[in-house]
């Protein structure tokens, strides 16, 4: 007996996507943050999709020109991981480097590129990406990457509400 049906093409093009394959990295979606307000703390958020179990997702930030990096730990929030970075003291930079990187249970990471986030006033920085829940901007935690980091927060960031982590883990 020949049976003939019609099969929609968006159904086509989900039937011919190539597989997911296990040990797939992470996939990272983030949407860059084009500015944020002086001395404001900072919210970034990213969509993460894995074939597994997702383990760590981190957001890495740091002065342009800097070669360590700062990391804060995303934490889920239902849809998306998010976290919030200390704001930028007034008159210390005009920008911060980022980069969100994921990692899965089978150690299989994605990193997004490098992001310029404008550091602006509140006229000029139309769409801010800062952290509008208190407690959030009231418990942030800093990691540093490199002993050269030192023991505090850096002098251009606000230190309100950050909690600092030197290499090694010492507060």
């Amino acid at each position: 007996m020949n049976r003939s049906f019609l099969v929609p093409a968006s159904a086509l093009a989900l039937l011919s996507a190539a597989p997911v394959l296990a040990n797939d990295p992470p996939l990272v979606e983030h949407q860059p943050a084009q500015c944020s307000v002086v001395s404001k703390p900072i919210e970034l958020c990213a969509s993460v999709l894995d074939d597994g179990d997702i383990a760590k997702v981190r957001a890495y930030f740091r002065r342009p020109g800097d070669k360590e990096y700062f990391v804060t730990e995303m934490a889920f929030e239902g849809a998306r991981f998010c976290t919030t970075l200390p704001g930028v003291k007034a008159g210390k930079l005009k920008s911060l480097e980022y980069y969100i990187q994921a990692t899965d249970t089978e150690y299989e990471s994605k990193r997004t590129s490098t992001y310029q986030l404008q550091i602006q006033t509140e006229e000029d920085c139309a769409f801010p990406a800062v952290q509008k829940d208190p407690k959030k901007a009231a418990a942030i935690t800093v990691l540093a990457t490199s002993a050269k980091q030192g023991a505090k927060v850096p002098d251009y960031l606000e230190p309100a509400g950050v909690t600092f982590v030197p290499m090694g883990g010492k507060k």
